[in-house]
């Protein structure tokens, strides 16, 4: 068949982290993939603990290397002074990411790989790679974009557009929110939206509705990560009626050991919020918790004030497990949770509404339930790690027939030969 001629063989992960959604999704993907016959390595920023790169490595077989990569933005979270010698740091790193291209290009041509895909817009050395071996590369939108949004570039606007044009074969992006952002500016025929993907199949969803007991409301993200808005999920539970049987939970990294020791402005003012609404011992703090499926086991309604998410894993997460979900109207969650049937959505920054939607819901185990199970609905049917790969492979077998640059021998590639083309 033509579409079997066209998928690739062994395709090369960029990857700007071990950590996160968007490594758990490519891990996903490779899993998949390896199933259909299509073979995966990795070339991966150096982060990430010991556990997410073993994990990372087991995916591939091995087959994985970690090395600095040029990784912008990297600085976003830093004060104003510090960000140019981050970014310093990161040129002298990666060589002005030429010397990090290059080493990703030898390690293509030593895998035999046919397609690069970089599973982050925050790297460019796989696409400078593709270009230099003449090869089709995939880049992967995962993150919200452009003025007002978490992730900036020296170049937006037609500049970046025309930028993902000349390195890339096609550009995915994991979201309708994702994808608004940039299509104005890309060629017709580049860019296609792929949701990510989880496997379902982990979860078990409740086959009754809510038991007796404490009802488990919670947030999942970590404290470090601010424009989660855990305030905003303290100030709604504040407004919920106390008489309620709510325990309110918040997994994720907690430098302040759950108010016991002093952490930064944001996670103190975030405790102080909680000891003035007099809500301090109804709240638990069970840390980082890896795995999902036992956060979910664990909880009854999952909320997610942020509204700067480019997708939301978390909450197609809750869904999969049949768990209805508060968020809001903003961001990639807009797109995930079906308002008034798999969950409720309220405005961004809006507690009070937020909070009428957690007491709704907290009042009404049987609306619980419904939603939980249409949720789990949707999750298998949009959300699944097969609709994601399927997708992927559809552009992969398109990408395959648009390779960058001239074909040419890996030992016509000197090294050091890339050129810069940082975002």
């Amino acid at each position: 068949m033509e579409s079997e001629r066209r998928r690739p063989r062994k395709v090369l992960h960029v990857l700007n982290s071990a950590a996160g959604g968007a490594a758990l999704s490519t891990i996903g993907l490779m899993n998949a993939f390896w199933d259909q016959g299509i073979a995966a390595c990795a070339v991966c920023h150096d982060a990430g603990s010991a556990v997410e790169r073993e994990q990372l490595q087991s995916a591939v077989r091995g087959q994985a290397i970690f090395m600095p990569l040029y990784w912008s933005n990297k600085k976003i979270r830093s004060p104003l002074w510090k960000r140019p010698l981050l970014e310093a740091r990161a040129l002298l790193k990666t060589g002005c990411a030429r010397r990090s291209a290059a080493r990703v290009a030898e390690f293509a041509s030593q895998q035999r790989v046919d397609l690069i895909h970089t599973n982050t817009l925050l790297t460019p050395e796989g696409g400078i790679a593709a270009r230099k071996l003449g090869l089709p590369h995939v880049w992967h939108l995962r993150e919200l974009v452009g003025p007002g949004n978490p992730y900036r570039f020296c170049r937006e606007g037609p500049a970046l557009g025309a930028h993902l044009a000349r390195n890339c074969s096609k550009l995915i992006a994991n979201s309708e929110v994702t994808a608004e952002q940039i299509r104005a500016w890309l060629p017709p025929g580049l860019l296609e939206i792929v949701p990510n993907g989880i496997d379902v199949a982990r979860f078990t969803p409740r086959e009754s509705v809510r038991p007796s007991g404490p009802i488990r409301i919670a947030m999942v993200g970590n404290l470090s990560t601010h424009w989660k808005k855990h305030k905003l999920f303290a100030e709604a539970a504040s407004l919920v009626d106390h008489s309620l049987p709510i325990e309110w939970r918040i997994y994720g990294h907690d430098p302040s050991e759950g108010g016991r020791v002093e952490g930064d402005a944001y996670v103190d003012e975030l405790h102080a919020t909680l000891a003035r609404a007099g809500l301090s011992d109804r709240f638990r703090w069970p840390g980082f918790v890896a795995d999902p499926v036992a956060i979910m086991s664990e909880i009854d309604i999952l909320v997610h004030p942020a509204d700067k998410e480019s997708f939301g894993r978390v909450v197609v997460e809750a869904m999969a497990a049949g768990l209805p979900v508060v968020g809001v109207r903003a961001g990639g969650v807009r797109g995930i949770v079906e308002d008034g049937v798999t969950g409720l959505l309220a405005a961004p920054d809006d507690a009070r509404q937020m909070a009428d939607c957690v007491e709704r819901l907290a009042r009404d185990s049987a609306l619980c339930h419904s939603m939980g199970l249409a949720g789990r609905r949707r999750a298998e049917a949009h959300f699944s790690i097969e609709a994601c790969a399927a997708g992927v492979l559809r552009v992969y077998e398109q990408a395959m027939a648009r390779p960058l640059g001239p074909r040419r021998p890996a030992s016509a590639v000197p090294a050091g030969a890339a050129s810069r083309t940082a975002i």
